[in-house]
């Protein structure tokens, strides 16, 4: 479920609790970056300045965890073939262009066993199943505050938006980096 040959920012992720720790400075990365959005739109209401920025922490942000593509430290939906790399059999990493997979060691991570397919499917459960009920939280926190200062809805609803997202996009992530036990030294062993 987990690469053996990719790190996040040089740490190895061998041990849970390193993990824990990278996921705990992800989710406050993410919490600083969404109150900052939202006090910059509430000072200076939207512009196109805090919509890139906004769209470029939505997009490179959640795949530093991997899972979607590879280049983080989950391994990536191997079934899926993305319209960038249909007809190819490559992988594209966070911070390379895209590689082919024969014959390197990234091959070996593609792989799911029956064990992490099962664990994938339980997590991404599990974790949609908290979706709905932290939308639903949101709904009605933003449907009050509508009532309460509706001046304050145009602002709010772009973070809420935003918050969503990245939550969505990162929990299942989260969930497997923090629940994983550690790896033991014949998972750590490069593939040949």
């Amino acid at each position: 479920m987990i690469t053996t040959t990719n790190k996040l920012f040089g740490f190895s992720v061998a041990r849970r609790s390193t993990r824990r720790i990278l996921v705990v400075v992800y989710w406050l990365c993410i919490a600083a970056f969404t109150c900052a959005f939202l006090f910059d739109q509430m000072r200076h209401t939207l512009d196109v300045f805090g919509i890139i920025i906004a769209l470029q922490i939505l997009t490179n942000l959640p795949s530093l965890l991997g899972g979607v593509r590879a280049g983080g430290v989950i391994k990536p939906y191997r079934g899926v073939k993305w319209a960038p790399l249909m007809d190819r059999d490559e992988v594209q990493t966070v911070f390379s262009g895209a590689r082919p997979v024969i014959g390197s060691a990234t091959a070996a991570d593609l792989a799911l066993d029956e064990r992490e397919t099962r664990l994938r499917d339980r997590v991404h459960f599990v974790s949609y199943t908290l979706m709905r009920w932290i939308t639903l939280f949101l709904f009605a926190g933003y449907a009050l505050l509508a009532l309460l200062r509706p001046e304050w809805t145009r602002q709010a609803g772009l973070f809420l938006f935003i918050l969503l997202a990245l939550v969505l996009w990162s929990l299942p992530q989260t969930l497997i980096l923090w629940n994983e036990p550690d790896m033991s030294a014949t998972d750590m062993e490069e593939p040949r």
